[in-house]
């Protein structure tokens, strides 16, 4: 996957002709037009889309838990009468809908006291029943000055009445609500509700036949709004009118056969350094949750790179070494496995890269749900690390991290390709520097201190000079010194790549301890202690499991989005937005 290469296209044509072009822009749908009139001038909203009771009408028919077959002909469809008797049905069911809420907690908050029928307050000779659902143990608080009646006992409660004109102050318990009507009234009035309830889904399932036509209907207004929005962007010079726009160069052509036979002049350029032209990625369905990764946190910029493989492997790896269990990987092979076929080409090879680095990492560092196997064992001679080795962990980590910003600055260098590149390839060798420095001072890699210390030098004098190119020495120089205080945020950003050994102890750590208690949990109960043992198992494994999931997505993105990005992607960018027809799309008449 990359960035498309676009071409800046100017379209300059006769004022009366600006509809036809604008609609014929809109056919063709691989244009992201951009305005040509200050921001300012612009409107921020243009008439003529759909309204929202419309929008209203049309979800509330899609979302009927039972749908008819879409209408294709508009022969006897009215958009607004349908949209009216949608929005009446809407009303109606929401007010069913809550009066089947409030009888339902009414009917079972006068279970208890069964069925009888409410006096009026004149045949009870002014007296009222208070109703109250009173623990056991709390009996005794019930002042006895009251006259009570308990109705009925569980295990738990007491149900009882109280008889006075007022609402006693002093009980232990708020009492509770039933209201002035009877259970079998309220029973009766609920079976009524739902009967309406049905009425009206049925009415709603009639109706979605022609979801369609008004999805349509809807989309065709949105499509004009969309082409008076677009006539906005142009600059009106009667009897000229120009319209500027981002193309594909790959599309150049096909434009220009498209607008042969409109009297339009052309103007294609390539973008310069003072143009922000939208990020285009190259379609690709298998690549598309790669891409994803990306856009999910931000836009790359036109002038940048496109990091979505890089960012879909790192994350794989930090997400295996987070998570660090083979058996775990397994578990997400199998979930990945159950849902293979709902999943896109794209969210395949996301699935399948984390899947397949998490159980391979497991492998490595000889971890089974917690359990080790034997080092003479098939399993424990593909054993490579120690996952609880502080040192050896540690100094993956680190190397990892390092790996990872070179590899961000080195994107950087590519993308530059000039004398300031030379800058990201300073801080690489500051990075690698560093990292043979601290290896020799630890004994990993000793009598290489001086090798490292020169690299760095190097490295910090490329930062020194190349920083800032274009300008004179004197401030080529402050700005050189200015990024050298990015040395500090190196060996920070290097830091941080030491939460994947911790989180990955952590999780090894939870898994082993749990096995330990379902061990000791087997054999401290007689009888039951086998079922103890797989209820820990289950559900120490599964806490364990999901907080790895938490912690792998979490901190693996985080990683990739501020260490990686901010060295080796500093340009946000802003996403191409065809300017396309929706109706053609949107509702098709097999929909």
């Amino acid at each position: 996957m990359s960035i498309v290469p676009l071409r800046h296209l100017t379209l300059l044509g006769m004022a009366a002709d600006k509809a036809a072009v604008v609609a014929r822009l809109q056919d063709l749908g691989f244009l992201h037009l951009r305005p040509l009139r200050p921001e300012d001038a612009l409107p921020r909203e243009v008439g003529g889309g759909p309204s929202p009771e419309a929008r209203q009408a049309l979800a509330f028919l899609l979302a009927s838990p039972w749908q008819r077959r879409h209408r294709t002909r508009a022969e006897g469809f009215d958009a607004e009468a349908l949209q009216a008797e949608a929005l009446r049905l809407k009303e109606r069911l929401r007010v069913l809908e809550d009066e089947r809420d409030f009888l339902t907690v009414r009917i079972r908050n006068l279970e208890p006291w069964g069925d009888f029928e409410f006096g009026t307050v004149d045949e009870m000779g002014g007296q009222r029943l208070w109703f109250y659902q009173i623990p056991l143990y709390q009996l005794g608080r019930v002042p006895a000055h009251l006259p009570v009646q308990i109705i009925r006992r569980d295990h738990r409660f007491a149900y009882l009445v109280v008889v006075t004109p007022e609402e006693p102050t002093d009980m232990p318990l708020p009492r509770v609500h039933t209201g002035g009507i009877s259970r079998a009234k309220l029973v009766e009035r609920l079976e009524e509700v739902e009967g309406e309830i049905e009425e009206i889904q049925s009415e709603r399932a009639a109706l979605t036949r022609w979801a369609g036509l008004l999805g349509r209907a809807l989309a065709r207004l949105e499509d004009t709004a969309a082409r008076r929005g677009a006539e906005l962007l142009a600059v009106d010079e009667d009897p000229l009118f120009a319209l500027a726009a981002w193309v594909p160069a790959a599309r150049e052509q096909e434009l220009r056969t498209a607008l042969a036979e409109l009297d339009v002049a052309l103007l294609v350029r390539d973008p310069g350094p003072e143009d922000s032209p939208p990020t285009l990625f190259s379609p690709s369905e298998r690549l598309a949750g790669a891409q994803s990764l990306v856009t999910f946190y931000m836009t790359p910029g036109y002038f940048t790179w496109d990091p979505s493989m890089v960012v879909l492997l790192s994350f794989a790896l930090m997400f295996a070494m987070i998570v660090a269990d083979a058996g775990y990987g397994l578990v997400l092979a199998l979930l990945a496995a159950l849902w293979w076929r709902s999943l896109g080409a794209g969210a395949r090879l996301v699935a399948g890269t984390v899947v397949g680095a998490t159980v391979v990492y497991g492998v490595l560092v000889g971890s089974y749900f917690g359990v080790i196997p034997a080092p003479v064992s098939t399993l424990g001679r593909l054993r490579l690390l120690d996952a609880a080795d502080p040192s050896t962990m540690m100094a993956v980590s680190i190397v990892l991290g390092v790996v990872h910003l070179a590899l961000a600055n080195a994107a950087d260098a590519w993308r530059l390709r000039s004398t300031a590149s030379l800058a990201p390839l300073g801080w690489i060798l500051v990075l690698l520097g560093g990292l043979v420095a601290v290896g020799s001072a630890t004994g990993t890699l000793p009598d290489h201190a001086t090798a490292g210390l020169v690299a760095m030098g190097v490295g910090a004098l490329g930062v020194l000079l190349f920083s800032a190119t274009g300008v004179g020495l004197g401030t080529r120089l402050v700005r050189g010194l200015l990024a050298l205080t990015g040395l500090t945020n190196a060996f920070g950003d290097v830091l941080s790549y030491l939460r994947l050994f911790a989180l990955g102890l952590a999780s090894g750590s939870l898994a082993a301890a749990f096995n330990d208690l379902a061990m000791q949990s087997k054999g401290a109960v007689r009888g039951g202690g086998l079922a103890i043992a797989l209820v820990v198992l289950v559900v120490g494994h599964g806490l364990n499991f999901l907080l790895a999931l938490m912690s792998g997505v979490v901190h693996g993105l985080r990683l990739n989005y501020i260490e990686f990005f901010n060295w080796g992607l500093k340009d946000e960018g802003k996403p191409f937005r065809a300017f396309r027809r929706k109706e053609t799309e949107q509702w098709k008449p097999s929909s």
